[in-house]
């Protein structure tokens, strides 16, 4: 153990999936029981910032937010005034993977600083970091002016920036830590054991009404702010290889799976029945980009965009009449970068 306090944030209304997030249950245990619990095993103290009649029980104990309605800033907050020791680690109560072992080593790190914050794929990761009670100062000064960010303070206090490097070192499966739960897709995928760390947008609309062109326009955009687009598109064709060439060859063989690698890059060939899971293919996509937009698809339970009528759904990010204008393309991707890829990749 090391003499910290583990803080849990719980003091938001955790309400679009529908149902207040920190109970959902993954493996058969509410996912903030599941946070509790693994900070329990390295910080003698565990506090809950949220509602004492809601946690009431949960840990340690439970604390209000001093700046109420102020976001997580607000829960750091008061951690960092409730907390007996001088140095609290921050968890958001969402994350169904949490390491104790990764949490342990993440507090060691702050020796000498204010704060250790991991940095993932470019991204700050504030809400599972360590922070020294030095930080108490300039956070309060930041939600007494109203700027409600997370790392509002950051620029006021000294901060240990971890790396992928650092975190792999203190655990190998660093990585799943940073999962959690924004929509009802994703809760999909935890159940099915398929953790995915990037955001997945769908476009359905009749056929005709422009959902490629939408799409080809909002990767153009998107790759001009300095992201990386990868698309995905259903068909209702059978899929196969081209007959003689070695591939089809191969997988006549018997291969489940050959890959053809060349100067413009590679193709991936998977035989069988039956379609696979788009899932297990948005998986596999996770490394090479920030945001995966997939074409088709209805039934899946994404964030999407409806181009012509629909009918109201609380995963609905916009509707769109078809002809749509490019400026329309433009106020989309902004959309799209303020709600999915600024918070992950520009904290």
């Amino acid at each position: 153990m090391v003499e910290a306090t583990g803080v849990v944030l719980a003091g938001g209304k955790s309400t679009r999936l529908g149902r207040n997030k920190a109970f959902l249950e993954c493996e058969g245990e509410p996912l903030i029981t599941r946070v509790v619990n693994s900070l329990r095993r390295v910080f003698p103290e565990v506090i809950v910032v949220g509602d004492p009649e809601l946690y009431g029980g949960l840990a340690d104990r439970v604390v209000s937010d001093i700046f109420p309605g102020a976001g997580p800033l607000a829960g750091i907050h008061a951690g960092l005034v409730h907390a007996f020791h001088e140095v609290i680690f921050v968890s958001a109560c969402d994350l169904p993977f949490v390491n104790e072992k990764l949490a342990l080593g993440i507090t060691r790190y702050i020796e000498g600083y204010d704060a250790a914050i991991p940095c993932v794929g470019g991204r700050l990761e504030p809400l599972f970091a360590a922070y020294r009670r030095t930080c108490l100062g300039p956070a309060t000064r930041c939600l007494q002016q109203g700027r409600r960010k997370v790392v509002s303070f950051i620029g006021e206090i000294k901060v240990r920036y971890l790396t992928e490097v650092d975190l792999a070192g203190l655990s190998p499966d660093w990585g799943r830590t940073f999962f959690n739960l924004n929509w009802d897709y994703e809760l999909g995928l935890l159940r099915a054991g398929l953790p995915l760390n990037v955001p997945v947008v769908g476009v359905i609309g009749p056929s005709g009404s422009g959902k490629t062109t939408l799409i080809a326009g909002l990767i153009q955009e998107l790759s001009s702010r300095g992201y990386r687009v990868a698309a995905v598109k259903h068909t209702g064709h059978r899929l196969e290889d081209i007959p003689g060439k070695d591939t089809a060859r191969l997988a006549a063989a018997g291969a489940k799976v050959t890959v053809l690698l060349g100067p413009g890059g590679f193709f991936y060939f998977r035989s069988g029945e039956g379609e696979v899971a788009p899932f297990k293919v948005f998986c596999l996509l996770e490394g090479e980009a920030d945001i995966i937009l997939v074409e088709g698809y209805k039934h899946l339970a994404l964030p999407r965009i409806v181009i012509g009528e629909g009918v109201a759904s609380g995963g609905v990010l916009a509707y769109l009449k078809p002809g749509f204008s490019p400026e329309e393309i433009k106020r989309l991707a902004k959309s799209l970068e303020e709600k999915f890829l600024k918070r992950r990749y520009s904290s």
